[in-house]
């Protein structure tokens, strides 16, 4: 007999073998039951398919992601009971096994997640209750597209807003949002990323990275940011995770580009046509057949030897784009994280137009207890855009010489007359590194306090740091005698930083009552200092730019600058029964760059919104799903001087006692101090109504607005006598209103088909209410000032000068001193005689359109879509300016007869009588200029995109993949004879890329 010691010691190997046996036979036994679930997830009101839902089995990390059609296959075992389905937007279900193999999944909005998807700046709203003027930009519309600047979003799809792109890598291009206000200060909205001021360049910020972007553009949505909100504000929100299972994505396209529009210059044709008119127009001999003796020397070589140019040609490269961008996100009960990786490469038109840049960006937020979470949204950027550009290639004649025998680029394309540059000679002659760096960071630390529901404490420390530098080296040109070559180095650094406090209270009393309130109390420093150093005739180009000190001639400068702000806000949402909104805010900004007597400031707002169709007598209008009544009036400034404007400035120079002395520094007094200079304050009005109709098949807003910006910051122009130049003071007011009207509309839904539309529509009437207040002439009207071309009543922006009248015939009357072919200009008072007191007038609005509409058609049919945006701005002028068109052209010498090329837009001859561009030979007396306009139509962007269908994703172990290819710059309808009529591009502009590109989209 055994004791019983005995016996637990034997059974305990036979005990674990036992267990053993019996989990491997449970593994095999669940591995035999595997099987495969499978099902669709739709939207359980409209039975829409769901795609990208998230599918968990429950204490598991395995689970996958519904197709386009919403379909799923998840192979699971008897082991796994529940499983958990969770979408942004809608309510999570957990959802019991059992023995199934197929379940359909029906999915219920989440109301209380639709109330938070609109960024209204310190924190989210529904788009329900948003009582401002707050346009969100969908970003899907623009996935699919080859934007590498996140503004390129904001082209023309946001009623109200102006973005011009000039086309070139890296630039930024610039935003104009219900038209300028100020007259010398700046116009730039302002950028808020992830709650923050962002002071870098907008071509810093990576697309892919933008979860939203918010565009606020009435007082009450901008008065919370005060100081800075005059010109509105633009919020961008970068990417978090979103679901449990970590997601992987990876993103590319790659294209090529050609030019949109080519400037028509003269071909070697219409080149030597030039010379004989011109010559016939300047009473000197023009017989073809003695062309040769008109031409140059070194043109007639190239004459003889059938050797011409073409100008574009000269300047332009293989454009192209290579985009790729990886990310990787998720989310647990604790932590939220997002982070990627980016790498752009980009060549423009234009020879040695290019940047590279290279971005990473880290977005980690846990929840350390229950009442404690912190976060860090951090990026960094490098962006090389090394390389010097070519010249334009405008005056390039087409038998001119730009290389030398072995190569090296000549100096004159025509060395007999100096007057047209060899335009590639200093892209080819200089070796540039370009290169900007920027880390911008922004750590939270978010406390909830405990036993009091809805109340939050919110510290935000953001510091941002910039540093760049620009190093050229220009080497010798071996074909010149003397010492060409120079080098310079520029350094600059910007170090700034916001740190706020964030009080915010959520609370609903009852099914009547509820509020949120934020107070805000935070400060701001700005700073940067720079140096730049030049040497030429350099005694060795061996090191470049690395030994300034080799130079012969060393020149030096540095400056710097800082300022600070303090700030204070306070804003409080009421609802009443969900349908009476109400929103009050006030923020107090002091800055240092304003005087001593004014450095404060307060921006107060107010709007009320009423939610119209939940009224009980609307109930009976069954189409009516929504409509919103929305009202506004509030304050907003603008700070946008530099530092220091306020206070008496000093400049230096140098200057020689005697023939030959040493120079002596000096030291003089610059600029008036003005101790009373002030914010400049935007006054706006607004009223508007949101509505969604036809159980959501129509949807839009309805927008009026009323600006009035008072107390101008003007930098004034002094009388010499005083012993300056000029002042900063506060001076004038301008008026801005306009309509913006937003649609949405899906016009056709059928089985797999569906077209969807979506237009933005705007007009924005700007003017000047007043400047100096002063009469000199006594005529009971305030004085315009025509030395800037600012007119009481009329845009900020205008063209001012003589009307065109056509040209002068063989058989007209025609002035003494003027001929056929001459300009024709109007006698606007009718005395007989044209003078630039009596004839001149506005000729048309400049700067913004009159008018901005975009339109977008999208189109899908089971896996595929289609989207064409047409963008188009009207009722604005410009001109190409004298120099463009006709090229030097003017009473103080014969330009058209030197080797230049030209605007080819036609001129008067007696055998080509034009009634629009007058004979080469005229001598234009009185200056005038030459206007176009800038109306245009465009086709955009065009989209085509293939989702894979699931079946083929199986096969190759993706969760999902999108396939697009896309256009853009297609084709515009205009008559602007310029480089582009949206970015106001000259005859000597940068020309704007037609693009092509094929693109792919993995998520695993």
């Amino acid at each position: 007999m055994l004791n019983p010691l005995q016996s637990r010691v034997l059974l305990k190997p036979m005990i674990r073998a036992s267990a053993l046996s019996l989990l491997l036979l449970c593994s095999f036994m669940a591995s035999a039951t595997e099987r495969l679930l499978r099902g669709t997830v739709r939207d359980a009101e409209n039975n829409a398919a769901l795609p990208g839902v998230n599918l968990i089995i429950k204490g598991t990390q395995r689970g996958v992601i519904s197709d386009v059609n919403g379909k799923y296959e998840l192979r699971i075992s008897d082991q796994d009971g529940q499983l958990v389905v969770s979408f942004v937007g809608y309510l999570t279900q957990t959802i019991e096994i059992g023995s199934k193999t197929e379940i359909d999944i029906n999915l219920k909005v989440d109301q209380k997640a639709l109330d938070e998807v609109v960024v209204v700046g310190y924190g989210t709203q529904s788009k329900r209750f948003v009582t401002g003027a707050v346009a969100k930009v969908e970003m899907k519309q623009t996935e699919n597209l080859p934007n590498t600047n996140v503004t390129q979003a904001l082209r023309g799809r946001v009623a109200g807003v102006q973005f011009t792109d000039n086309g070139r890598p890296g630039q930024g291009g610039s935003i104009l949002v219900r038209g300028p206000r100020s007259l010398s200060g700046g116009n730039n909205p302002l950028i808020v990323l992830d709650g923050i001021f962002f002071n870098g360049n907008l071509a810093d910020i990576n697309p892919t990275d933008i979860e939203s972007m918010e565009v606020l553009k009435d007082a009450s949505a901008a008065a919370i940011y005060g100081s800075r909100a005059a010109n509105g504000i633009i919020l961008i929100t970068s990417k978090k995770g979103t679901t449990e299972k970590p997601t992987i994505r990876f993103n590319m396209f790659s294209g090529v580009s050609d030019f949109s529009y080519k400037v028509k210059l003269l071909t070697p044709e219409r080149y030597l046509q030039k010379i004989l008119d011109y010559r016939q127009a300047a009473g000197l001999t023009h017989d073809p057949a003695q062309i040769e003796s008109y031409l140059q020397p070194s043109e007639l070589v190239n004459y003889e030897k059938g050797q011409t140019i073409d100008p574009w040609d000269l300047v332009s490269q293989n454009a192209k784009i290579n985009s790729y961008d990886l990310n990787i996100s998720g989310r647990t009960n604790n932590t939220n994280y997002y982070v990627s990786a980016s790498l752009t490469n980009e060549k423009g038109l234009i020879f040695n137009d290019n940047q590279k840049r290279l971005s990473f960006r880290t977005n980690i937020e846990n929840n350390l207890t229950k009442w404690l979470t912190i976060g860090m949204n951090a990026t960094y950027v490098r962006r090389d855009l090394s390389g010097r550009e070519a010249d334009s290639p405008y005056s390039v004649s087409p038998y001119g010489t730009p290389f030398y025998e072995d190569g090296e680029p000549t100096q004159w394309l025509v060395p007999e007359d100096q007057i047209s540059g060899n335009p590639v000679r200093s892209a080819l002659l200089t070796t540039n590194e370009e290169i900007s760096n920027n880390l911008f960071a922004n750590f939270y630390v978010l406390f909830s306090i405990p036993k009091v529901d809805g109340l939050t404490y919110r510290i935000n420390y953001s510091p941002n740091y910039r540093w760049q530098h620009n190093y050229n080296f220009f080497r010798q040109d071996k074909y010149f005698a003397g010492n060409t070559t120079s080098a310079s180095k520029f350094n600059r650094e910007d170090s700034d930083w916001v740190l706020e406090n964030i009080l915010a209270y959520n609370h609903r009393f009852n099914e009547n009552h509820a509020l949120d309130a934020t107070l805000l109390y935070g400060r701001n420093h700005l700073g940067f200092e720079s140096t730049t150093a030049n040497a030429s005739q350099l005694s060795s180009d061996a090191l470049g730019w690395n030994n300034l000190g080799l130079g012969g001639i060393l020149t030096n400068t540095s400056s710097a600058a800082a300022s600070d702000g303090v700030s204070s806000m306070f804003r409080l949402n009421y609802r009443f029964k969900d349908k009476y909104l109400l929103t009050l805010t006030a923020r107090r900004d002091g800055s240092s760059v304003f005087a001593a007597n004014n450095k404060y400031a307060t921006f107060p707002s107010g709007a009320f919104s009423w939610i119209l169709s939940e009224e009980k007598f609307m109930e009976s209008i069954p189409f009516i799903d929504m409509i919103k009544l929305r009202a506004s009036y509030g304050a907003v400034g603008n700070q946008a001087i530099s530092p220091y404007q306020s206070l008496s400035l000093s400049a230096t120079t140098r200057y020689v006692f005697g023939d030959g002395g040493a120079s002596s520094l000096g030291v003089y007094p610059s600029s008036m101090a003005n101790a009373d200079l002030k914010w400049e304050t935007t006054y706006t009005s607004n009223v508007a109504v949101d509505f969604e109709l036809f159980k959501g098949r129509l949807g839009g807003t309805f927008e009026l607005y009323n600006m009035n910006t008072k107390n101008l910051l003007m930098e004034r122009s002094l009388p010499t006598m005083t012993g300056y130049n000029s002042v900063w003071t506060n001076l004038g007011a301008t008026n801005n209103k306009g309509l913006e009207i937003s649609l949405n509309s899906t016009n056709f839904r059928k089985g797999k088909f569906e077209w969807n539309t979506n237009l933005v529509f705007s007009t924005n009437k700007n003017k000047i209410v007043h400047l100096y207040q002063s009469d000199t002439n006594g005529d009971g009207l305030e004085d315009d000032d025509l030395g800037n071309k600012w007119f009481i009543g009329q845009p900020v922006n205008v063209a001012y000068d003589y009307v065109f009248d056509g040209i002068y015939q063989e058989g007209d009357q025609i002035p003494s001193g003027f001929k056929p072919g001459y300009v024709k200009l109007k006698d606007l008072n009718g005395d007989g005689k044209i003078t630039a007191a009596d004839d001149r007038t506005i000729i048309g609005q400049m700067g913004q359109p009159k008018v901005r509409w975009g339109i977008t058609n999208t189109f899908n049919y089971y896996n595929f879509s289609l989207s064409v945006f047409v963008n188009a701005m009207q009722g604005w002028i410009a001109t190409l300016n004298e120099l463009d068109i006709e090229y030097f052209l003017s009473g103080s010498g014969n330009y058209p007869n030197r080797p230049v090329n030209r605007l080819d837009a036609g001129w008067w001859t007696p055998q080509n009588k034009s009634n629009t561009r007058p004979s080469l030979g005229y001598p234009n007396p009185f200056l005038h200029n030459y206007y176009l306009s800038r109306n245009f139509i465009r086709i955009q962007d065009v989209s085509l995109t293939y989702n894979v269908p699931k079946s083929i994703l199986n096969k190759i172990k993706l969760a999902n993949a999108r396939v697009f290819a896309s256009g853009k710059n297609l084709a515009t309808f205009t008559d602007w004879l310029g480089t582009d009529p949206e970015s106001g591009g000259t005859a000597r502009g940068f020309p704007v890329p037609r693009s092509w590109t094929l693109g792919l989209n993995v998520g695993f």
